[in-house]
């Protein structure tokens, strides 16, 4: 007998169906069971301090948590908050709130496709478009629409798409109003992130810009230990640095074994203090780039004080670090992109009760320096600037005031003082006046203002074949060697001062990039440069450098301002806003992390990239103005 396709479809469904009304009610969980198995969902992810989310739109640092809420920054007033259940709460552009809701959204976890939800929020931030009769409460409606695959700069990662509506809420019975804000966000569980963003919202636009692999588990350091009982504290238990991790499994792609290199200025080695809170500053520095720096306090992971998001070859330390009485271990644990690891440990000890003795501080026996500002050069052929010498003028009557040195103990050349600031004043004071006049326990603060040149030099030492150059006044710009001040010249001048304590603040730049203080020679061509130079400043002990902006950027001066960028940060941190533990003193250690961070912020409003530098080492903390007086 021939039977037809079509009854043999027709009879497997009525098998079907009679098979379906006989099956127990077990079986039909069991059913139930492996189907949901089968559904895509996605569990609520775990975030810690340092963690990275890199992004078309900047590269994202976990700073701080505060009250559930996970702070990302990307440095620049560039802020993205979260709450822990990945609700968008805030974001900041630039120093703009663009978007700040109350309480925090919240998502509900586990994802999974269909899922939604609906709250009633206040809009605390500025509208993107106006609204007639806004009240300031806002209804977000959020679905999950798809489980799919998206495309993005990092990769295509199987995701779910969210949809979020923001519209303004009307009546007393809270109605819904106008629609104004909608967000589409993908969610991939590979990589614990929202890979990609689209709405018409400021700050929602973005794509995941390269893998973000979870980061290595970080180095925890032992808690230091507690004493048996009360005591007065003996000689604080010494620790040595805990060993090197082992490699990870993954060999280094880029084949270098070079460690990162970690200079801790504060606190110094064995600290006795009676502060509750201290600064650590310091400053990691590679031949490659530093991806992660952390700082642990008895075991524990201290949130920084500046803007983390910046990552590179020389990156800066500031941690305010909490002290519990007794010893304390403060380890600076350092991780490259080729993966190498790098730790630097500092033992203190917290003195409290009787056995606190008042703080001495470093011993200053006198302090000088040389202030020099240069804007209007002989050469015509050389670029005047507006506020090299008004920078020059405002830090000396700082420094003549409340930093505390004795106007006999300062030179100033600038271009309306009586002595100019010519090529041969210059080398007088700060190889013949600072050579004679310091001693060994005295200050010495140098600070200049004017235009930098880089030349090709065959002869330089440095890796990328320029000498440097301060201009001075009367310059002759065909002829930087013989009329120019060089930064070799400077190293050997730093050399035979005697004080300890030797702080250049150098508000220029080498990269011969027309539009801020930097000057190049008619016959120079482009070059990439090295700030190897800086580190043949500071390579005596005692010698510390703050430059105003890396070898291969621009130091600007703004007429907003009336100073040079690095300069109005200078002035604003030493008359107080650097003070970060409050005590009244500004040291070098609290001015650096200040400007470093303020400069950079400004810089990249106004649509540059200026980021100061510090090299060099001065032990224990170094006051450089004291408020108040």
């Amino acid at each position: 007998m021939t039977i037809s396709r079509p009854s043999v479809v027709v009879r497997l469904i009525g098998l079907a169906a009679l098979a379906l009304c006989v099956t127990t009610p077990s079986a039909l969980r069991l059913v139930a069971a492996v189907s949901a198995a089968d559904k895509p969902r996605a569990e609520r992810p775990v975030y810690k301090v340092g963690d990275k989310w890199i992004r078309t739109d900047g590269i994202y640092v976990l700073v701080r948590i505060d009250k559930d809420v996970y702070v990302f920054s990307a440095g620049g007033g560039k802020e993205f908050h979260l709450s822990k259940d990945l609700g968008i709460t805030k974001i900041i552009l630039e120093g703009r709130t663009e978007l700040d809701l109350e309480p925090a959204p919240r998502l509900s976890w586990p994802l999974e496709v269909g899922k939604w939800g609906t709250t009633r929020l206040l809009w605390r931030s500025a509208l993107p478009q106006p609204l007639p009769n806004f009240t300031g409460s806002v209804g977000l409606i959020w679905q999950v629409d798809a489980h799919e695959d998206v495309a993005t700069p990092a990769g295509t990662f199987p995701a779910f798409r969210i949809t979020q509506k923001i519209e303004t809420v009307t009546g007393s019975q809270g109605g819904s109003g106008q629609q104004f804000g909608q967000v589409m966000l993908w969610y991939a569980p590979d990589v614990q992130r929202f890979v990609k963003a689209q709405g018409n919202l400021k700050g929602l636009n973005w794509e995941l810009n390269r893998a973000a692999t979870p980061t290595p588990p970080p180095v925890v350091a032992t808690p230091a230990p507690q004493p048996a009982e009360p005591r007065p504290p003996a000689e604080p238990p010494r620790r040595e640095p805990a060993p090197t991790p082992a490699p990870r499994a993954e060999p280094p792609k880029s084949g270098d074994t070079e460690a990162p290199k970690i200079a801790i200025n504060q606190p110094p080695p064995d600290a006795r203090l009676t502060d509750e809170k201290i600064l650590v500053t310091g400053l990691v520095t590679d031949n490659v780039e530093v991806v992660r720096v952390q700082v642990l306090v008895n075991g524990v992971e201290a949130p920084s004080l500046l803007d983390v998001g910046v990552v590179g070859r020389g990156v800066p330390l500031g941690v305010l670090a909490e002290l519990k009485p007794g010893p304390n271990v403060i380890e600076v644990v350092a991780t490259d992109k080729a993966g190498n690891v790098a730790q630097a440990v500092r033992n203190v000890t917290r003195l409290t009760g009787a056995s606190a003795p008042t703080p001495a501080g470093p011993k200053i026996a006198n302090r000088w320096a040389v202030v020099i500002g240069v804007g209007d050069y002989e050469s015509k052929s050389v670029p005047k600037l507006r506020f090299a010498e008004p920078d020059a003028d405002a830090m000396y009557r700082l420094l003549t005031t409340r930093a505390g040195f004795p106007r006999e103990n300062v030179v100033l050349l600038t271009d309306k003082a009586p002595e100019k600031p010519t090529l041969q004043n210059i080398r007088l004071a700060l190889g013949d006046f600072l050579a004679r006049k310091t001693t060994r326990d005295d200050l010495v603060l140098i600070y200049y203002a004017g235009l930098g040149a880089p030349e090709a030099d065959t002869t330089s030492k440095e890796k990328d074949g320029l000498a440097k150059y301060l201009i001075p006044r009367n310059v002759q710009p065909e002829s930087l060697r013989s009329t120019a001040f060089a930064m070799e010249e400077v190293q050997g001048i730093l050399a035979r001062i005697p004080a300890e304590r030797v702080v250049l603040l150098l508000d220029t730049s080498y990269s011969g990039v027309a539009g801020g203080r930097s000057f190049a020679p008619s016959n120079a061509r482009p070059r990439t440069l090295s700030d190897q130079f800086l580190d043949r400043l500071t390579k005596s002990r005692g010698r510390l450098v703050i430059t105003a902006s890396g070898p291969n950027e621009v130091a600007l001066e703004t007429a907003e301002l009336g100073h040079g960028l690095f300069t109005y940060y200078l002035l604003e941190g030493l008359s107080g806003k650097a003070d970060r533990n409050g005590d009244g003193v500004v040291t070098v250690s609290e001015l650096y992390p200040y400007v470093e961070d303020q400069v950079e912020r400004k810089s990249r409003a106004a649509g540059g990239r200026q980021r100061p530098l510090m090299k060099g080492e001065i032990e224990g903390t170094l006051p450089l103005s004291r408020l108040g007086r």
